[in-house]
């Protein structure tokens, strides 16, 4: 059997699906070796926090669960995303070690969202050096997570804002950045 990446798409939480990463997901499994699994989970605003990161552990599930007949071994289980999609797929390794679910051996992360709490006190410099001229807005930001939360508070739960929690006992993880992430 082939190892298993379960793969979440980005876009906000609000966009995206899996035509737009069929192409990523097709390189990442021929460069990998690994079966790739796109998740295509329920998006806002029509869906909000917590529904992505229910289904998204749900998918992860499901694919162990069915590990035989899709032919992928569940002791080589990695979670992966992009954006919006990375911080799903750290948010589902602390699911899974939280629930005593899946052993997700590797995160591989590519500029994930791992703080979801949108404020000016100066915490992150880059929200404030980068906020314009990008493509990606601090006004951006603020629009999807206003089409993603009910209430401004869910921005603070851990399955939000990965980084506000227990990072320890998660999987060794590689977070790709770029110069202005």
């Amino acid at each position: 059997p082939h190892p298993v990446v379960v793969y979440f798409h980005g876009g906000g939480f609000v966009f995206g699906d899996l035509e737009v990463v069929d192409k990523v997901c097709r390189s990442l499994s021929n460069a990998s070796g690994a079966a790739v699994v796109s998740v295509g989970y329920r998006m806002a605003p029509e869906f909000r926090f917590p529904v992505a990161p229910e289904d998204c552990y749900a998918a992860t599930c499901w694919t162990v669960q069915n590990a035989a007949h899709l032919g992928v071994d569940p002791d080589r289980l990695a979670v992966c995303g992009d954006s919006a999609g990375g911080n799903l797929a750290t948010v589902v390794a602390m699911m899974a070690r939280d629930r005593s679910g899946p052993k997700i051996v590797y995160q591989l992360l590519i500029y994930p969202v791992t703080d979801a709490v949108t404020d000016s006190s100066g915490k992150f410099p880059s929200r404030v050096e980068n906020k314009e001229g990008y493509l990606l807005t601090s006004a951006a930001m603020e629009w999807f997570f206003s089409h993603y939360f009910s209430n401004p508070s869910d921005a603070e739960n851990v399955f939000a804002s990965p980084l506000r929690g227990k990072l320890a006992g998660l999987p060794p993880a590689t977070v790709i950045t770029a110069g202005f992430d």
